[in-house]
């Protein structure tokens, strides 16, 4: 069949045609893709409509989809102003698709920030991605961490694949304010597992803990203290992390989120934030349709403990050492929105 059947109304011009042709490609390639987005756009709100309808508990639902418009648009107008390259390096996009875990049965993944509901998101993934041997054990008690059961974005064979993903699957993280988060990871490293003979403790207290009491404790320490590695003391753990010259190369329980899910070089459909957990994650269950696997009441409700806890360690070290971790953590503070300023207020030690 020849164009000029398909479209008599073309003039005889070979050259004319042509163009004419080409154009009607590239208006109905426009037209395409501007219906496929308005269904995709119809269908997303449809399913937010349809959550709101079924649910008697989130009352907040309305409140929380507004509420990501406006905490990802001030991200995306924090991004120009944040300290890292246009493009990353090929380790650099390894790094960050090892860190998202993919539930393809329910077609989502997390991007795991450590210290911010990583242990419960991992928990959940491991019983709605269908992986037989957590069929029947309850949720609460997985292990998730250094589960080789998990589907991570960097096992795909391709980069073609792996885009895939990117582009077709629900993408969220969890963040938290920055210095309560790097206090949380003090307290559950270096404080709180003296007597479990754990092995994932243990390394971690060989790794870092020795490093630690080597060039940071003052006073000395024996034979026994660099065997354990344990325990660490706030200044000793705030003198390691504000040692390090390329926050890239820290440990990821404090590296600055913005470097371990890279929102500003890759999108995210969701940004949650730990503070608001309990909520934000049933909104996420409920919008991904994993409510079967989660029990209620899973999620607890952040209380500002925490946070009193991260100010009165705080305000003891020296408004110097204050300034460099606020430097460290301040494009987590530009991109999601947490106010550094208030440590750098407190009162100094005398």
């Amino acid at each position: 069949m020849t164009w000029e059947r398909c479209l008599p109304f073309l003039p005889r011009s070979r050259a004319v045609k042509n163009a004419l042709v080409f154009i009607l490609i590239i208006a109905l390639l426009l037209w395409g893709n501007s219906f496929w987005n308005e269904l995709a756009g119809a269908s997303e709100e449809t399913r937010v409509q349809n959550i709101l309808r079924n649910s008697t508990v989130l009352t907040s639902m309305p409140q929380i989809v507004s509420t990501q418009k406006t905490r990802k648009a001030e991200m995306l107008r924090g991004c120009p102003g944040i300290s890292q390259p246009e493009a990353l390096s090929a380790y650099q996009t390894y790094q960050y698709y090892d860190r998202m875990f993919v539930d393809h049965k329910h077609k989502f993944a997390y991007c795991s920030v450590p210290k911010a509901a990583c242990t419960e998101w991992k928990q959940i993934i491991l019983k709605s991605s269908g992986i037989p041997k957590y069929k029947d054990e309850e949720i609460s008690t997985i292990f998730p961490h250094y589960d080789s059961e998990f589907h991570r974005l960097s096992d795909l064979s391709s980069i073609f694949n792996a885009g895939r993903v990117m582009n077709d699957y629900y993408l969220f993280t969890f963040v938290r304010d920055p210095l309560v988060r790097i206090v949380s990871a003090w307290r559950d490293k270096f404080q709180h597992h003296s007597r479990e003979n754990r092995t994932d403790y243990l390394n971690f207290h060989h790794r870092h803990g020795r490093r630690i009491l080597k060039k940071f404790r003052k006073a000395g320490y024996t034979a026994e203290d660099y065997d354990r590695g344990f325990p660490i003391t706030f200044q000793e753990y705030i003198d390691y992390i504000t040692s390090f010259k390329n926050p890239e190369d820290m440990d990821e329980h404090w590296r600055p989120i913005s470097l371990l899910c890279r929102p500003c070089h890759f999108d995210l459909d969701f940004i949650g934030q730990f503070e608001k957990q309990k909520e934000e994650s049933q909104f996420l269950i409920q919008y991904l349709q994993i409510q079967d696997f989660v029990p209620k009441g899973f999620f607890r409700e952040a209380t500002s403990a925490s946070r009193i806890e991260a100010l009165r360690l705080m305000k003891d070290l020296p408004l110097s050492q204050r300034k460099i971790l606020s430097n460290i953590y301040k494009d987590d503070a530009l991109l999601f929105g947490y106010d550094l300023e208030t440590y750098l207020l407190l009162e100094a030690p005398t």
